[in-house]
């Protein structure tokens, strides 16, 4: 009986030993290059019923490093054209540090098909090279939304979206034009979803967390940020608002692996409907 025991618990040490192993080969080697395309639908009653399945890719926190990123962005890019989608927004951090090999980035990002208008709004990180993330982006074809609003029109109808930056108070941007449409704020840290959530907005997108780098069931991701600590990973609901928080495309400098916190391009479907 002894033996056995001794037995039992030498395969458990092994198997700890070899799942550890390759959790640390595959964190660190695997996920952070790899990407997935994770759908969501989005149900609201306040959403015009000619958007019905309207669709949005939604691409945040690319943090270019180095060339063989930019190689990668291509492969990325060319992932989200198969998507079909009606419109594209980039929710921050397009380079991890300061810009470089600008021309080819902005060829990329004009390669990026939508039918209804590229938006994005920044990050940290851009703010600290703001004029020339700025230009790479419009260049590359995206219009940046520094707390301002923009009517979405589509099929004879229109959404209010708005793009926020560095702050939650969309108050000033919502006035009889746009007060009874349907509501998209795109913010790069999601914690402002506190602040969002109490004007009536349908939806917010967000990045910057990263998904939280490592994700577990019932617990959440456990690398929290500034303005990502409440919010950190997935999707939320709270006074009739919702949001959707993107793992990423990347890693940053300094934290660099993922575990069961996949890279992902987002897709959403806008339904009418009572919010699920």
């Amino acid at each position: 009986m002894r033996k056995k025991l001794r037995t039992i618990k030498i395969l458990l040490l092994v198997i700890i030993i070899i799942g550890g192993g390759f959790g640390y080969y595959y964190s660190h080697y695997i996920a952070p290059n790899n990407y997935t395309v994770k759908k969501t639908t989005i149900n609201n009653s306040s959403l015009p019923k000619e958007f019905e399945n309207f669709e949005i890719g939604f691409i945040s926190d690319i943090n270019l490093k180095n060339s063989s990123d930019i190689t990668r962005l291509e492969k990325i890019i060319t992932s989200l054209n198969k998507q079909h989608v009606d419109m594209v927004i980039f929710g921050g951090d397009l380079y991890s540090n300061t810009p470089f090999d600008n021309e080819k980035v902005i060829k990329i990002l004009s390669n990026i098909k939508s039918s209804y208008g590229k938006f994005a709004v920044l990050g940290e990180k851009d703010l600290a090279s703001l004029n020339d993330v700025t230009n790479i982006l419009n260049e590359g074809g995206f219009e940046v939304l520094h707390n301002e609003y923009r009517p979405i029109y589509f099929n004879n109808a229109a959404i209010a979206l708005f793009g926020l930056e560095g702050t939650g108070d969309i108050s000033g941007l919502i006035n009889e034009n746009n007060q009874d449409f349907y509501k998209l704020a795109v913010i790069h840290e999601p914690d402002y979803f506190t602040n969002t959530s109490k004007s009536n907005i349908a939806l917010q997108l967000s990045g910057h967390t990263m998904g939280g780098y490592i994700y577990l069931p019932g617990i959440g991701g456990l690398l929290k940020k500034n303005n990502g600590s409440k919010y950190v990973h997935g999707y939320h609901s709270k006074n009739k608002s919702q949001l959707v928080i993107s793992n990423g495309l990347s890693t940053e400098e300094g934290f660099e692996y993922k575990l069961f916190c996949p890279n992902q391009i987002n897709i959403i479907t806008l339904k009418k409907g009572n919010l699920k």
